[in-house]
């Protein structure tokens, strides 16, 4: 009888054990926010003053990395000293800076401060947040 109890013991203690026992698994975390304009995009639609320009973008493309790093790249050009940064705690302004191109460029068309108007997951739209300059742009993922 002593033996039953002592082994009845040591199975409870054995299974209270392994109960309060940390849990091997990750406790899963809520992932860092992810910022809209990480990614590889091209320009879907641009239109300037009411002229839609989009078809002078054909080719380009646009990567911005997490760390504020830009390259854009297209007909034969890359421009890889670009940067993009958020001026605004919600995402809802980005400023886009375009190294390595001149002003002839339509490139340079998208060096300003943009205000992000709307988005899903495969689109960015864009406004110009100069009130002196009516451009409307959007991208989509690739």
């Amino acid at each position: 009888m002593k033996n039953f109890k002592f082994i009845t013991i040591i199975l409870l203690l054995a299974m209270l054990g392994n109960a309060c026992k940390k849990d091997s698994t990750t406790t899963p975390t809520t992932p860092a926010a992810t910022n809209l304009i990480v990614g590889t995009w091209r320009v879907s639609s641009f239109i300037k003053d009411s002229v839609d320009i989009t078809n002078q973008f054909n080719g380009y493309t646009f990567t911005c990395n997490s760390n504020g790093g830009m390259t854009i790249q297209g007909n034969g050009y890359n421009y890889n000293n670009c940067n993009w940064n958020n001026n605004s705690g919600n995402n809802s302004m980005c400023h886009f800076h375009i190294m390595g191109c001149d002003n002839n460029s339509v490139i340079w068309e998208c060096d300003d401060d943009w205000d992000l108007t709307n988005h899903d997951a495969t689109h960015c739209y864009f406004s110009n947040h100069n009130p002196n300059h009516h451009s409307s742009m959007t991208w989509i993922k690739i």
